[in-house]
């Protein structure tokens, strides 16, 4: 009796926002707000709890949407204009933006799958400049767009794809693995900072340790979260980075990984694309295929499919 609102529970939950649920389904504000309360009535769960200036889908909302994605991909892939898509006999090419920490996190395993399924389907992947890459998306310059942004504008939709834990890196050998690892540890040494999505931490970082009326000292910004463990590996720098990556580097690059000295947001990745592909049967395949390939990043890299409270 209510399955029509499968959809309307989906945009949702993805979207985290009723007036841009209302606009990815062509309805009015009015409409998806009746439908948000017949489906808290429905579930016995308020599923969208106001946090600040954000709505956070409940551990409840999580759980249903995680439970009825699978149906909801069956069902658009079957009802999309073209689903007779073959990737087999394919001949596409397509432009992704990707910083190079999510291209080592995400791109080697499904790159090998893709060239396994579609051979010929091709993938440009170009490093975002800051806030640029929902620019190049709105303006057509690129297809896909692998990143963080909490607030995309109305026209862009989104799948979330997994999310990051932070975590600090020191070389061996450092003078503080001696001592106890706390806050003190962590600011009595220089530190150094990446742009980006390892940047997403160290504002989470800044933002609260000012409000304990304490900073970090930063020595050093660059531009590759890849070149980050190296350069610590020779110094006394402190780096604060997502797990995953630190955790893959420590071993070759002769660093140690520490936890973070106090609870951080975890840095949520989610796959953009313009509302002109929607109903692109190609560029639909595409998207299910690097959905699907994001549940493996967790048995490869430890990154979180079901994003978490903190």
């Amino acid at each position: 009796m209510d399955l029509h609102l499968l959809p309307h529970f989906d945009a949702l939950i993805s979207l985290r926002s009723v007036s841009k649920a209302a606009a990815q389904l062509g309805i009015t504000q009015p409409a998806m707000s009746s439908a948000l309360s017949r489906l808290r009535h429905l579930f016995g769960d308020p599923l969208l709890i106001r946090h600040g200036n954000s709505l956070l889908p409940t551990e409840r909302a999580m759980h249903l949407h995680r439970e009825f994605r699978p149906f909801l991909e069956a069902w658009r892939s079957e009802t999309l204009a073209g689903s007779d898509f073959d990737p087999a006999a394919a001949h596409k090419r397509y432009s992704l933006y990707a910083s190079d920490y999510i291209q080592f996190v995400a791109l080697p395993g499904l790159v090998a799958r893709l060239r396994a399924v579609a051979p010929n389907i091709r993938l440009r992947v170009l490093p975002p400049t800051p806030h640029g890459g929902l620019d190049m998306l709105t303006q057509n310059h690129i297809e896909l767009y692998i990143g963080h942004y909490p607030d995309p504008p109305d026209s862009l939709r989104a799948c979330f794809l997994f999310e990051e834990s932070a975590c600090c890196l020191v070389r061996a050998g450092h003078p503080l693995l001696a001592r106890p690892w706390n806050m003190d540890t962590f600011l009595d040494h220089e530190h150094i900072d990446a742009v980006g999505h390892s940047g997403y931490f160290n504002i989470q970082l800044d933002a609260a340790l000012s409000e304990q009326g304490r900073r970090r000292r930063v020595a050093m910004v660059l531009s590759s979260y890849l070149a980050v463990p190296f350069v610590v590996r020779d110094t006394d720098l402190v780096a604060t980075l997502p797990a995953s990556m630190a955790s893959a580097l420590a071993p070759s690059s002769g660093t140690v990984v520490l936890p973070a000295p106090l609870p951080l947001p975890r840095l949520r990745i989610s796959l953009f694309w313009h509302e002109r592909h929607q109903a692109d049967a190609p560029h639909a395949w595409l998207r299910r295929f690097i959905l699907q390939e994001a549940d493996a990043l967790a048995g490869r890299h430890g990154v979180a499919r079901a994003p978490g409270k903190d």
